[in-house]
Formats: C-alpha cells, sequence, structure tokens
C-alpha cells in the first residue's frame, strides 16, 4: 500500500502533468520521493543537473525539453527531476554523481545506481539519441560492464572511453588509458590508433605513455600534423597545472613538482604556461593584489589577446563576486569590463551589457557618485542609439 507521503506526491505530479501535454514533464520533490515513484512506477529516473547561472542550462529548459517529441520519450520511461546542484539536496547529489560541469544529465535506475552520464547541452534529437540509448540498455554503465569482462578488447575499450569522454569522467579515462598503454612499447605509440588516444584523451603528463611522446615529439611531427602535436603538448600541459587550482582546495605540492618537470623537460612556452597557472592560483586564494599584478604583466608580455572581450569579462567577474575583494580591485575590475566593451565584436545591443555589468561593479567600490551617474546616462544614450538603429 502506498504511503499518505506517497500518494501526495503522486496527486502533485499529476496535476503539475495535467497543465502542461508537452514537453518534459519535471517531479519537485525530495530524492528520496523521486526514488520511491520510480520503483511504483518502475520506471528509472532522469537527473537535470544545472545552476542558475549556467547559460546552456538555460537554453536545454527553454528550448529542448518544452519540445512535444522530447516530452513524449521522458515521460513514457523515466521519472524527471531537475535539480540546482548548489541548493537543497543538490550539493549531496554533486558529490554522490562526481557532477563537475554543467549542464550534466544523468540517469539512474530507481535505487540510485548510475545507468549513464552524459555533459552538455544536445539538442532535441542529440537528447532523444542518447536518453534510447538508456533504454535499450547501452548507457555507460553497461559500456563499463562490457570493458570490465573484455578488458583487452581495443572496439569495447574504446566505445568505454568515448562514454567516459561524453560523461566528463577523465580520471577514469586515465586509468583505463594507463592500463592500456602498459602493453603498448616504444615504437608501437607512433601508430594511428594509439596516436589518436593520446592525442583525445590522454591527460596525465606523467604517464610513461605521454613522456615518450613528449620526448619523441619530433617523430610524431613528421608522420602527423606538426602543429596538432604542439597544441596537444601545450593543453595538455596547461591542463593539468590548472587541474591543481580548485576554489577549494590548491596542490601547492604538485604545482612545485609541475614546475620542475616543465623545466626539466623544456617543454615549449613553459614560462607562459606558468604565468596562466600563477594567475589562477592567485584568483582561487582572492589574492587580489597579486592578481591583477599577475594578469596586467601578462598583459605586456604579450601572453594575453589583447582583442579577447571574454578575458576583460571574466577578468572582472572574477573580482565582482568575491566577498574579500576592496575597493581599489573594484576599480581595476570596472576598468577591465569597460575594455571588455571597448574591443568586443559584438553588435552595440550586445555590448551593452558589458557597460550594464560595470555599473554594478562600480555600485560595489567607494566615492564613485559621479562616475555612476555618468554611466547611467551613457547607457541610456547608449540604448537610445539602439532603438533609433533598430528602427
Amino acid at each position: 500500500m502506498k504511503t499518505i507521503l506517497s500518494l501526495l506526491f503522486s496527486l502533485a505530479v499529476a496535476v503539475a502533468c495535467a497543465q502542461s501535454n508537452n514537453g518534459v514533464h519535471f517531479n519537485h520533490g525530495t530524492w528520496k520521493e523521486v526514488k520511491q515513484l520510480a520503483k511504483e512506477q518502475n520506471k528509472s529516473i532522469f537527473i537535470d543537473c544545472y545552476t542558475s547561472w549556467c547559460g546552456p542550462c538555460k537554453m536545454l529548459s527553454k528550448n529542448v525539453f518544452p519540445q512535444a517529441a522530447v516530452g513524449e520519450l521522458f515521460n513514457a520511461h523515466f521519472i524527471n527531476y531537475k535539480v540546482d546542484m548548489e541548493k537543497d539536496e543538490g550539493p549531496l547529489l554533486k558529490k554522490q554523481f562526481n557532477v563537475s560541469a554543467y549542464p550534466t544529465l544523468i540517469w539512474v535506475d530507481s535505487d540510485g545506481n548510475e545507468l549513464h552520464k552524459s555533459v552538455g547541452a544536445p539538442n532535441a534529437d542529440e537528447l532523444i539519441s542518447i536518453a534510447q540509448q538508456v533504454i535499450d540498455g547501452k548507457g555507460l554503465a553497461a559500456l563499463e560492464r562490457n570493458y570490465t569482462t573484455h578488458p583487452n578488447d581495443f572496439s569495447v575499450m574504446l566505445s568505454y572511453i568515448e562514454g567516459l569522454s561524453n560523461a566528463y569522467e577523465q580520471q577514469k579515462i586515465q586509468v583505463v588509458l594507463a592500463n592500456y598503454f602498459k602493453s603498448v612499447k616504444g615504437s608501437e605509440l607512433l601508430e594511428e590508433k594509439n596516436y589518436s588516444l593520446i592525442k583525445n584523451y590522454l591527460e596525465d603528463i606523467y604517464s610513461p605513455a605521454f613522456e615518450w611522446f613528449h620526448k619523441h615529439q619530433a617523430d610524431f611531427k613528421k608522420r602527423y600534423a606538426a602543429e596538432e602535436v604542439e597544441q596537444k603538448l601545450y593543453r595538455t600541459y596547461l591542463s593539468y597545472g590548472h587541474s591543481l587550482v580548485r576554489k577549494d582546495k590548491i596542490d601547492y605540492k604538485g604545482y612545485k613538482q609541475y614546475c620542475k618537470i616543465l623545466k626539466k623537460r623544456k617543454v615549449n612556452n613553459r614560462e607562459k604556461i606558468v604565468a596562466y597557472i600563477d594567475e589562477s592560483i592567485c584568483r582561487a586564494e582572492q589574492n587580489w593584489d597579486a592578481y591583477i599584478q599577475k594578469v596586467n604583466e601578462n598583459m605586456k608580455l604579450g601572453y594575453h589577446e589583447s582583442t579577447n572581450s571574454f578575458l576583460y569579462y571574466n577578468w572582472a567577474k572574477a573580482i565582482d563576486n568575491s566577498n574579500q575583494a576592496q575597493s581599489k580591485h573594484y576599480m581595476q575590475a570596472a576598468q577591465w569590463m569597460e575594455k571588455a566593451f571597448e574591443v568586443s565584436q559584438w553588435p552595440l545591443a550586445n555590448n551593452i551589457v558589458y557597460l550594464e555589468e560595470k555599473l554594478k561593479i562600480l555600485v560595489k567600490a567607494d566615492n564613485t557618485r559621479d562616475k555612476i551617474k555618468q554611466l547611467e546616462e551613457r547607457i541610456t544614450t547608449l540604448r537610445n542609439q539602439v532603438k533609433i538603429d533598430t528602427h
């Protein structure tokens, strides 16, 4: 017999569904209630893991989930659950399912065991295709079982790696590759299938395979596109450095060893790479004096593209979002936001957003009343100009 709580929850779901015949019907109970409902209806659970600030998440909610074809499939086969990963039970589910990017789409059984995971915002056809894989029992969990049973089958391993890549499970990919490359020696790494694995998936700079790749890069450049090989080395070293820096934890010991490796291997552009990581460390520490100094130094050295409006915007927002910034830091952030407006290639109607962000930053700084008034008048003038241009 259903509990009273379950009956009430089911009634709420029915009412919500009745309000709209199209699109995906999302349930809004607790995680426990959703699992109970899945058991009662003998369905799997689809979880839309989102945040309030995620643009692609909003695109999914606005353009994809409301489509009738998507709703028809999802409502028939899944209990659909939308969760803000930064509120209520979100942080717990984020940890449970190892969510690190948004949107992350997860399918689980009624006990909460993961069936499939996909990161990114697919269009309607792509989302239907992914969901159908889950329905057919071909999700990531099935790929993992197949790989465990046939670890030496290259095609099985490759399918599993591709699934892990779509799920943004980078650490698991490195484990699979480490196991595979144990049996691949020396010049065998030059073979196309192995180079493809290195190029597309290998991110561990300490793995023997990557060390060999670095040491024999000239041989790879003779056989494959030299620029492609060079970019793989650069991006991998840079990405590994960034992986050492997290908001809640910085691996200082790992960073020190990392710098030694870059020097020992004579990595191309190592000074530029280290400069970027130093920026990230200052940002994670919220050491805004050092951050501003480092960013400006790197600009003078030519490490940053001076015409990239997104760079200026991101630098400014880092300070704007901090609870440890001071007035002088906000003023620098405001200057960067102004620079974003100046160099952006967007139409004026879109660029005004940079000035609106600048206005918000100035409000946080002290003694800026005159500047605020001037900027408000400037924004009004530009908005009026846009109206005139569009008529």
